[in-house]
């Protein structure tokens, strides 16, 4: 007998996988009940914004930008975060960002102050497990004393647009897409049965704030302190001005998202043989034994520089290599924003 699914259950699942972004069903019904108790809850506050003052960018002076997630993440809205830059060019923008996207904020000229929060919310996914609650709120506290005119969720994410909320900023934009929408004067959604880049998800908030987009390019600039550092870095290796660089990033966040170290160890054995070049194995310090263990099982010389480079550091070597090899990690968006051949 085959088994049937009820019709009405296909049906929930489709229409909740195209508004939230999750792949777990729960995650997907969750969210949903918290959307809908929230939009009850809140349904007077929605009534009163008639007769609000309304949005007009022109009157827009201070902007805070929250982008507390993934380094890949950030890396990805700088195209959004320049063209918003450009929309108001008179405006005083903050950027929030968490604490493992810092090391890139000096490759980002698109704001005018920088927020390094290590929100809870976010930090779970990388282990940790205490609730900082007195931090959470002087963050908050914080946000509120800078009476901020336009906030902007890059995310679109109940646990950064519950901060956002409570800063008291009278125009809260962003994308509706993990939950806490009713929280958002200027919710954006956006399709998810349509194969759009992330990137451009990102821009779709353009729109609503009324702001033209005429570049959808990513892009990073590398300060020249940080490109004269690597020159030295190069030259302590005494490496060749024309040696073709490879750079390879074989760790990432989440261990299911990165390759195993063996293939990565057989791919440079064979790079080595077919094409002139010289490997750099780059990561953070806790990658350091691993990438050591890939460049023994090589057999052929490479670079470890792993903790030896800062990100920035790190983004002037991808801008001199020939080729990026990497998992789903952010130094793989890094590679991309430096318009680098990647795999």
């Amino acid at each position: 007998m085959i088994p049937t699914i009820p019709i009405w259950r296909c049906l929930i699942k489709h229409l909740l996988a195209n508004k939230y972004e999750s792949l777990s069903f729960s995650v997907r019904l969750s969210l949903f009940l918290v959307d809908l108790a929230g939009a009850v809850l809140f349904f007077p506050c929605c009534m009163l914004r008639r007769w609000h003052r309304r949005y007009d960018p022109r009157n827009i002076k201070k902007i805070l930008i929250l982008r507390m997630d993934g380094l890949g993440d950030l890396v990805i809205s700088t195209a959004a975060l320049r063209e918003i830059r450009k929309g108001f060019p008179k405006a005083e923008i903050t950027l929030a960002i968490g604490p493992w996207s810092q090391g890139i904020a000096p490759c980002i000229p698109y704001y005018d102050h920088l927020i390094v929060h290590d929100a809870f919310a976010f930090g779970i996914f990388r282990g940790e497990r205490r609730i900082k609650l007195g931090q959470e709120w002087a963050f908050i506290r914080r946000l509120r004393k800078d009476r901020f005119d336009l906030g902007i969720d890059l995310r679109g994410d109940i646990l950064s647009i519950i901060p956002l909320f409570l800063s008291g900023i009278r125009f809260r934009f962003g994308r509706d897409r993990w939950g806490g929408g009713f929280l958002l004067n200027n919710p954006v959604s956006t399709d998810r049965s349509k194969d759009v880049h992330e990137k451009d998800k990102t821009l779709a908030l353009l729109d609503a704030l009324v702001t033209p987009v005429t570049d959808r390019e990513l892009e990073l600039r590398v300060p020249e302190v940080e490109d004269a550092f690597v020159e030295r870095f190069l030259r302590t290796y005494h490496i060749p001005q024309d040696v073709r660089i490879v750079t390879i990033a074989p760790a990432a966040l989440y261990s299911w998202k990165a390759w195993p170290p063996a293939r990565y160890a057989e791919l440079i054995s064979r790079l080595s043989k077919e094409i002139p070049c010289l490997v750099f194995l780059v990561g953070g310090q806790g990658d350091k034994k691993i990438l050591d263990s890939i460049a023994n099982q090589s057999g052929v010389r490479t670079i470890n520089c792993s903790g030896l480079l800062n990100l920035c550091q790190t983004a002037a070597l991808l801008r001199r290599s020939a080729l990026f090899v990497g998992n789903d990690s952010g130094l793989s968006h890094i590679a991309a924003a430096m318009k680098k051949p990647l795999i």
